[in-house]
């Protein structure tokens, strides 16, 4: 690209080489696309099909309950399924064909004892370019000895079975293991995807106990247990993002950062404060890095420019290293395409609410941006009185209402996300004078995640109480109902957008421990918006990050903790942001499949897939799966208790079997599913309890 000709200001030309070495000294998987004077290359996942294997199907068993429409339980208006993690192992692509892989199964050279095997099923099914992790428990009995072998039987390139650290086996090694301890009848089977096509990929590995019943019995060894499976590595649209990201514009110091050093930290050339970045799937993000950003500098900042005026070049005497503004984010974005930078803002109200504004097509027809796409321009310059770009809200007329303000920000060709709600500082609460908004921010990183938190997501619901006492229904608190994600929905706002942001105002930022340094400042990316994105373009009309987003294909997570729902009905598989054409009483399978980081706070992390009816009148939900719940919904295999509570460091992949009746969706004839992560609440739950959440948006079941 001529760089005279191609719109960039000459401060920002150092910008696009900055970003081209930056990238040209990552390499990765990709095509070379020529922008902005470098050739860089777009991800790409690898379609190739991986190695398939042969094994036979285990004949687990399954429980079934009814879970009724109301806090009793005793209207039977919901039939489910228990967890079946020994079902056909069928998966699906992303059109929805299946994809079949073989199930696990287990077995012996010759019968063992009852208490002697393998405790725990291995998940599945994992995303390309993300992280797998199984943490294989075993039991080995009243006759064991500290002395066990283990083997990793069979693995993919790249994999490997870490006993007790001492030592990480390649597929085909062996270890005697002495010592005893943990790693005496549990070891950590590991694969980082990066790279790693879609398909079926065979895995085996196998123990074996040295038995010893006690005096007079010499000891011999024990059987070899073998558990062999085919992992299901699917195709992975998710990008990961932050759409709530202050420059240093936005009242802090200079040391803030400007968004070229956010574009660092997102591709892991920056580190933050305590050295950490984005690399590490196993443990830091799903994919090894951020892809998109959205900078939302507060419009009532002291360089008013910034936010307000929706400038190009935030401060003119500004080199690009610390700059700010649409020029420099195009820059960047069509120097290195992996990454898609966008200019919005905060729309911030002295009193009565924040507004994350959100562009939904900043440079129509742009290559990276909205190739061949020219509908819903964004209007950076629009002139609603006060000049060209200046946003009318309070700080520029006083009389300015809420209701107006989201109707120009749809003028101005933007979607309005309601920032939170309720928040510990009571001037930055949204008064709820309107409902015109386009989604809600149902995590923010001040305070961690905390009960305000709750509150945006799903009205507070109190899982604790649902968790601690195995319940198969809960009510929603929140009055009126529509005060909340879920709460919208059921007020028929379908999709309503859910995000996450971290809120951060400074890219290096790092906050301690399981309590907030000041609870006022967050980290990048925590938590983090990932979204479903077949194209990696901002929009196209159909399935960009922006089209995504506004359709509320999103989780919010943090780390590498992630969950991806979806349900199979006839064959056909469906995921977040779906409506399906119901047939009361049709079973469907409900599939949540993903990974947890390891732990910063509590002991434990809860998997529950949920759902209500789409009435309004109506403030029943169901628990439709819960992990902790071994009455209800936990398969009833040896060491089913193993399986409760989702392992740190580990993936997991549960099914369940759903059929819902006419009653149960209502009068609106519309089914709402979602799932999250329960962590661990600690007492100080007001001042946030911590990390390690994913929270999904919802799938839409209307009767037929």
């Amino acid at each position: 690209m001529n760089r005279a000709g191609s719109g960039i200001p000459r401060e920002s030309a150092t910008l696009v080489e900055m970003a081209c070495r930056a990238w040209q000294g990552l390499g990765g998987i990709g095509v070379a696309v020529a922008l902005g004077g470098c050739s860089v290359p777009v991800p790409l996942v690898d379609e190739a099909t991986g190695t398939s294997g042969s094994s036979t199907v285990d004949d687990g068993g399954t429980t079934t309950s009814s879970v009724g429409s109301g806090p009793d339980s005793t209207t039977t208006g919901l039939e489910t399924t228990g967890l079946d993690t020994t079902e056909s192992g069928t998966t699906g692509t992303d059109d929805g064909a299946p994809l079949p892989c073989d199930p696990t199964t287990t077995g012996a050279e010759i019968p063992p004892p009852e208490d002697h095997g393998f405790a725990t099923e291995p998940p599945r099914m994992a995303l390309a370019d993300a992280f797998y992790g199984y943490e294989a428990r075993t039991r080995i009995g009243d006759c064991s000895t500290d002395r066990v072998r283990w083997t990793f039987v069979a693995g993919p390139p790249g994999s490997s079975l870490e006993v007790g650290g001492a030592r990480a086996l390649s597929p085909g090694e062996s270890l005697q293991w002495e010592d005893g301890g943990s790693a005496r009848e549990r070891a950590k089977l590991v694969w980082d995807l990066a790279g790693v096509g879609s398909g079926c990929h065979s895995l085996e590995l196998s123990w074996q106990a040295w038995l010893d019943c006690g005096l007079g019995d010499d000891g011999a060894w024990g059987p070899v247990i073998s558990q062999a499976w085919e992992l299901a590595v699917r195709d992975n649209h998710w990008w990961s993002g932050d759409l709530h990201v202050h420059t240093r514009h936005s009242e802090r110091g200079d040391e803030a950062g400007g968004v070229q050093a956010y574009y660092e930290r997102m591709i892991n050339v920056r580190s933050d404060d305590a050295g950490h970045d984005f690399s590490d799937r196993r443990l830091d993000s799903l994919r090894g890095r951020l892809h998109w950003l959205v900078f939302s500098d507060h419009t009532n900042n002291e360089l008013e420019e910034c936010g307000r005026h929706f400038s190009s070049w935030c401060a003119a005497a500004e080199g690009p290293e610390v700059a700010t503004g649409r020029d420099v984010v195009r820059a960047i974005t069509e120097a290195d395409p992996s990454a898609l930078l966008v200019v919005g803002s905060e729309i911030s109200n002295q009193f009565d609410g924040h507004f994350g504004f959100l562009p939904r097509n900043p440079v129509p027809g742009h290559p990276v941006y909205a190739p061949g796409y020219m509908a819903d321009p964004t209007d950076y310059d629009h002139d609603a009185g006060f000049g060209p770009g200046i946003f009318r809200e309070r700080w520029v007329d006083p009389t300015a209402t809420n209701a107006e303000e989201l109707a120009l920000a749809h003028a101005m060709g933007g979607l309005a996300i309601v920032n939170h709600e309720s928040a510990i500082a009571p001037w930055v609460e949204y008064d709820w004078s309107s409902l015109d908004f386009d989604g809600l921010e149902v995590w923010n990183g001040g305070n961690r995640h905390d009960q305000d938190d709750d509150s945006a997501y799903h009205g507070g619901l109190d899982l604790n109480a649902v968790v601690a006492g195995d319940l198969l229904t809960t009510e929603l608190p929140e009055q009126p109902l529509e005060r909340s994600w879920v709460g919208m929905l059921k007020h028929g706002r379908w999709p309503m957008m859910l995000v996450g942001g971290s809120d951060v105002h400074d890219h290096t930022e790092v906050v301690c421990g399981s309590f907030p340094c000041d609870p006022t400042n967050a980290e990048l990316a925590s938590p983090t918006t990932t979204v479903w994105a077949p194209s990696f373009v901002w929009t196209n009309g159909a399935d960009g990050v922006l089209d995504g987003l506004a359709a509320a294909r999103v989780v919010v997570h943090d780390r590498s903790t992630f969950i991806d729902l979806r349900v199979t009905i006839d064959g056909q598989e469906y995921l977040l942001g779906d409506t399906i054409d119901y047939v009361p009483g049709q079973t469907l399978m409900l599939r949540a499949f993903g990974r947890v980081s390891d732990y910063i706070d509590g002991d434990n992390r809860v998997l529950l897939v949920l759902g209500t009816s789409g009435d309004a009148a109506d403030p029943v939900v169901d628990v439709l799966y819960s992990s902790e719940d071994a009455t209800h919904f936990v398969q009833p295999l040896v060491g089913s208790d193993e399986m409760q509570r989702i392992r740190p460091d580990s993936n997991f992949d549960r099914s369940i079997m759903v059929s819902l009746d006419a009653s149960r969706l209502g009068a609106s004839g519309t089914y709402l599913v979602w799932a999250q992560l329960m962590p661990w609440h600690n007492p100080l739950y007001a001042f946030g309890n911590g990390r390690d959440h994913a929270l999904t948006g919802a799938i839409r079941l209307r009767a037929q």
